[in-house]
């Protein structure tokens, strides 16, 4: 029997800094800022620590996130695959981090499309992952990149800045895809698979060059989340995917909410947690003193082994971490920021050592003064204990290994 597709969401997500002025930007086109009702709330706070909620879901400003929402029902055409996709609503999350100097926020984008079938939602799930993808939207031909600036962001842009955030986003969007059928599928782990990695429909079962090797496979599958027999995750650097049935229904309020809301935050925790980390990497040589401030803050704000009183959360939490590779970023930045202690440690001791041989130094040429003076005082008058020519040459003696011993201390 065919399994029929009966639900399923899939969401575009990008990078970008922002500043003060986004939030009125944001409020004059149109968005809204999503807050919790407290029904949502008090079961929060009975699932899900303290700290992690203080950030995802707090009305603090200064502290959590802010998220501001749109509805777009905005609809172009896939040029290279002559689709038509519906970009439905928008959600901006906005860290706060007093101690960044660049703020970052997360955007994410819900497309749909009509009639959707598997190979349609492979197709505009490769397409859309691209900035430069061409569209056509209102007779007009667009990169998608314009398209998201011009029409849905409109105040405020996600490219051209040049910053570490760019950098870090490249020229494509992760993707978040959940897809729920009427039965159970056999082959869920090869649609994983290809769905995860932008692959087409059937490659694991073609036999052909682009067929990935069996090693290649293996190291992918390591990043399953697999808990119940009727869905399955696979969580990759550049996308989440789960496939299942009876998991997500479109119909069903706390099913909506699941992997809308409260799921998929943990998704957007962990790419802003990735995001940040490059962040910190990659122009950590520039000034490392900053870095290791930052990182220290940073590391003390959204560093946790568990985010929920409950198994099923922290396997997912944990799954998205691990294959975006979190602990290794941290532990790498660790070692980098011992080094520089090494550093700063050797170069204050050298300085040190410089200020107690200055002091040496000044403690010298003081001797004959207190000496003249001893003499003077028990009426030696008649002696030389030193004469102009030895006080001078022992002046230019020190001052010259002074300034070797300071030339040596800076290599």
């Amino acid at each position: 029997m065919k399994n029929n597709l009966k639900y399923y969401l899939h969401r575009s997500v990008g990078f970008m800094n922002y500043d003060e002025r986004l939030t009125k930007d944001l409020i004059m086109d149109g968005f809204k800022k999503i807050d919790e009702n407290q029904e949502s709330l008090n079961y929060l706070k009975s699932s899900y620590h303290t700290e992690y909620l203080k950030i995802m879901f707090s009305d603090n400003e200064n502290y959590g996130v802010s998220k501001f929402t749109r509805e777009l029902n905005l609809s172009f055409s896939i040029t290279s695959k002559n689709i038509d996709v519906e970009a439905k609503n928008i959600e901006i999350f906005c860290f706060h981090d007093d101690y960044n100097i660049e703020q970052i926020a997360i955007f994410s984008i819900e497309y749909n499309i009509e009639n959707p079938d598997l190979h349609k939602i492979s197709d505009i799930s490769y397409a859309l992952k691209f900035n430069e993808t061409e569209i056509n939207f209102k007779n007009k031909t667009l990169k998608l990149e314009d398209f998201i600036n011009k029409e849905i962001l409109i105040s405020t842009s996600f490219t051209g800045e040049d910053s570490l955030v760019e950098q870090f986003a490249g020229k494509k969007f992760k993707t978040y895809l959940v897809l729920d059928f009427d039965q159970q599928l056999t082959n869920s782990k090869d649609l994983l698979f290809e769905l995860g990695t932008a692959s087409k429909i059937g490659t694991l079962t073609s036999n052909n060059l682009n067929t990935p090797s069996n090693s290649y496979k293996e190291k992918i599958f390591k990043n399953l989340i697999s808990c119940f027999n009727n869905y399955s995750c696979l969580a990759l650097l550049d996308s989440f995917t789960v496939i299942g049935s009876n998991n997500f229904n479109i119909k069903d309020p706390n099913s909506q909410k699941t992997w809308r809301d409260t799921y998929y935050s943990i998704y957007i925790f962990n790419l802003y947690v990735k995001c940040t980390l490059q962040v910190i990497s990659n122009n950590f040589s520039e000034n490392p003193m900053t870095k290791r401030r930052e990182f220290q803050n940073f590391y003390n704000k959204y560093y946790f082994k568990k985010i929920s009183f409950n198994f099923l959360p922290n396997e997912i939490f944990e799954g998205i971490s691990k294959s975006i590779e979190v602990e290794e970023d941290i532990n790498f930045i660790n070692k980098r920021l011992e080094t520089v202690a090494v550093q700063v440690n050797e170069k204050q001791q050298k300085q040190q050592e410089l200020l107690l041989f200055a002091i040496s130094v000044i403690a010298l040429i003081e001797i004959p003064l207190h000496v003249d003076g001893i003499r003077k005082m028990i009426g030696i008058n008649e002696t030389y204990v030193y004469n102009i020519s030895f006080y001078t040459s022992l002046i230019i003696i020190l001052s010259i290994l002074l300034i070797f011993i300071s030339r040596k201390n800076r290599y």
